[in-house]
């Protein structure tokens, strides 16, 4: 199990895991000495506090992953920033979302794949529940590459 983890970030620290009927809840944090800035990159020492975040992940044999983040914000020492106070980034998981990147990823997959009605039916029995409005705002905030057609019309 602690594999699963292991994949996002070797640093993850799992504190506790409960299974449930309606899927696996962890609790889980990162104990960082220091943050770094997003705006400035300046490395800082200074903690100003923490939080939970509930974040989806993929699912673990059909069952929903239900992960508890404790985060922390930092001050920015720097003194030149604009930014005073900034949240702890992870690399699988972008600011303000509620999932993580490769639980993203395998929905859009799913998609693109069909229409999004039938897509929220196949995410439900997979263990990864979202409205088809869910996957169709993943589809518009998608930027699609622009192909040109061999073809030429004039």
């Amino acid at each position: 199990m602690h594999t699963h983890f292991a994949e996002l970030d070797s640093r993850l620290i799992i504190l506790s895991q409960t299974e449930a009927t309606d899927g696996l809840t962890y609790v889980i944090t990162s104990d960082p000495k220091t943050g770094r800035c997003p705006k400035c990159q300046h490395v800082s020492h200074k903690r100003h506090s923490a939080y939970m975040r509930v974040i989806d992940d993929l699912p673990v044999q059909g069952k929903p992953v239900h992960l508890y983040l404790k985060t922390r914000k930092w001050f920015c020492t720097n003194a030149f920033c604009e930014t005073k106070v900034f949240t702890e980034r992870f690399d699988w998981l972008l600011p303000h979302r509620y999932r993580t990147v490769r639980l993203d990823d395998v929905l859009l997959t799913i998609a693109f794949s069909t229409n999004c009605i039938e897509a929220a039916h196949v995410t439900r029995m997979l263990g990864m529940p979202v409205s088809h409005d869910t996957l169709l705002r993943l589809i518009h905030t998608t930027e699609v590459p622009t192909v040109h057609s061999p073809f030429c019309r004039h």
